[in-house]
């Protein structure tokens, strides 16, 4: 009887390491994703907005460079490059994204750029203070 509960428990721990190492090795491969996701230089700008349905484009996404959308002339959008901390106002036309800004043709652009860091970083100033961000937590059941 003992060497069966002595060999239940070894299946026991060599399960349980088993389980922990598989565990370990799906956070470090997704850990190397996401960075690697992250440093992709390819990802050259980020939607901010998007005024209109533009086709392949939502706010939030990462806009590879050489990729080009189309605008009509009522469709605005606003892109972000963080290597060289441009912002674009762009309506109408065809776009390609550049590496560090936007090729516009047949379309309006109005271009900011704003204050960097040293690697090439967009630093926030009081100008980009006016954004107001809210959010309500709702907690259990409905209250009467």
């Amino acid at each position: 009887m003992a060497s069966n509960s002595t060999e239940l428990s070894r299946f026991l721990a060599r399960t349980c390491q088993a389980q922990i190492a598989a565990v370990l090795l799906g956070g470090a491969v997704v850990a190397l994703t996401t960075i690697a996701a992250a440093a992709d230089p390819s990802k050259a700008a980020i939607v901010e907005s998007i005024s209109g349905n533009i086709s392949g484009v939502e706010v939030m996404d990462y806009l590879r460079t050489g990729q080009v959308i189309q605008l009509r002339p009522d469709q605005t959008i606003v892109l972000s490059y963080e290597t060289s901390c441009v912002r674009e106002t762009i309506t109408g036309g065809t776009v390609t994204v550049g590496i560090d800004r936007s090729l516009v043709l047949s379309g309006q652009i109005r271009r900011f750029e704003g204050p960097c860091d040293a690697p090439g970083n967009m630093v926030l100033t009081s100008e980009h203070s006016e954004i107001v961000i809210a959010g309500r937590t709702f907690r259990g059941g409905s209250r009467h």
